[in-house]
């Protein structure tokens, strides 16, 4: 107990500091005043592995960690922003770090019919998830992969063969639109757009590209809040926006993994399992309505830093973090009891995207023991933490 006080006088300042409307931080309290959109029974995982049945519904799988219990959804001016909760660890993948024979995939997904109608996007069961419905456009989505965090993007449905996906969608990816067409499961573009509104095409199990939709975890893995601009979703041919305030849309949330980790699964078996929810409407509120502004002397956010990868790791993790402006950089390494271990940089940096690998050795190059450590990223205006887990 001394050392839990000892860390909260700490560090409880800067998180009470930064806290406004809905942050993306692990922290949830800011959730508090948003009513739960939807609630999972508990135990209802299920196979994804084809398309079952008509009328029926596919295979159990014994599977907590994506056993989705609770939903929420909401906005502000210019995001839009989803919550879930579930039974196990949300985002838990094998990793080759820590000697699984099989890398494992997590998808935290919201699968949105944009403009609430059934004859364009796709049919749910083809996917494999259950319950069925129709008519889903895009997904703001995130990936987790080989212990960690992968990319954060959006899907667009609206093509019926590959060489429409292949020609058509990418020239309207490129032209920043999105059609309102019928679709398939199958065939479908997937990108992970930027703050300068660049894109990058991305695939299942791709390199790490930190993008605008963002994520975080809490400590225990039960809860998870993800934000995805509006803009990222793009506009009609027509130059509406697809997503802005006023839009009344159809909202499905699901969690999915490979099963290596099933049921006390070691990582050498893969058995798919995804938990989806009953939909729901949702209407995108004007920002002084759907949450809290943030206060009129907030300071704008001039740094995040991600969710180190993999996490719990052994014998090295990446950290990674985004400056939006210069500034004089501080990434340092605490212990529980919060003494300094490590400084990892010490510098200034220009606007961009960093990454940097640490082998979990303290200041002298010795080798740290098992147990938690603490991350934080500190420029002239706020500072950012992060826990992670080192395990001999």
């Amino acid at each position: 107990m001394k050392n839990l006080i000892l860390f909260v006088g700490i560090w409880l300042p800067c998180i009470l500091n930064g806290q406004h409307s809905i942050v993306i931080d692990g922290d949830f309290d800011d959730w508090a005043d948003v009513p739960i959109s939807v609630t999972d029974p508990a135990d209802d995982v299920h196979d994804t592995d084809g398309d079952y049945p008509e009328g029926g519904q596919p295979e159990y799988r014994k599977y907590d960690d994506v056993d989705l219990l609770e939903v929420k959804f909401t906005n502000d001016g210019e995001n839009l922003y989803g919550y879930m909760k579930a039974t196990g660890e949300i985002g838990r993948t094998s990793s080759d770090t820590l000697g699984h024979s099989k890398i494992g995939r997590y998808y935290f997904i919201f699968t949105i019919d944009v403009d609430n109608n059934d004859t364009t996007g796709y049919r749910l069961k083809n996917g494999g998830y259950y319950p069925d419905s129709k008519g889903y456009d895009m997904n703001m989505e995130v990936e987790f992969y080989n212990g960690g965090f992968n990319t954060g993007h959006y899907i667009n449905h609206e093509f019926l063969t590959k060489n429409q996906m292949e020609t058509q969608g990418i020239q309207d990816l490129e032209d920043g639109f999105v059609r309102l067409a019928p679709g398939t499961y199958d065939w479908y573009t997937q990108w992970v757009t930027f703050d300068d509104s660049s894109y990058v095409l991305v695939s299942d199990k791709g390199p790490v590209y930190q993008g605008i939709i963002t994520i975080a975890v809490s400590e225990d893995g039960h809860e998870a809040e993800i934000k995805a601009p509006m803009w990222g979703f793009l506009k009609t041919p027509q130059g509406e926006p697809i997503v802005s305030i006023g839009k009344t849309m159809v909202i499905s949330a699901s969690l999915e993994a490979s099963g290596e980790l099933a049921d006390g699964g070691d990582g050498s078996s893969s058995s798919w399992g995804s938990d989806t929810a009953e939909k729901f409407l949702y209407t995108v509120k004007d920002a002084a309505t759907a949450i809290k502004a943030a206060p009129t002397s907030q300071i704008p956010e001039t740094a995040y830093l991600y969710q180190n990868y993999p996490n719990p790791f052994n014998p090295a993790t990446t950290i990674a973090y985004k400056l939006n402006k210069n500034s004089f950089v501080l990434l340092e390494v605490f212990n529980i009891l919060g003494e300094k271990v490590t400084t990892l940089v010490n510098k200034n940096q220009s606007p961009g995207f960093y990454r940097v690998k640490w082998n979990a050795v303290n200041k002298n190059g010795l080798p740290l023991p098992s147990g938690v450590y603490f991350v934080k990223l500190t420029n002239s205006i706020e500072s950012k933490t992060r826990q992670m887990v080192l395990i001999r």
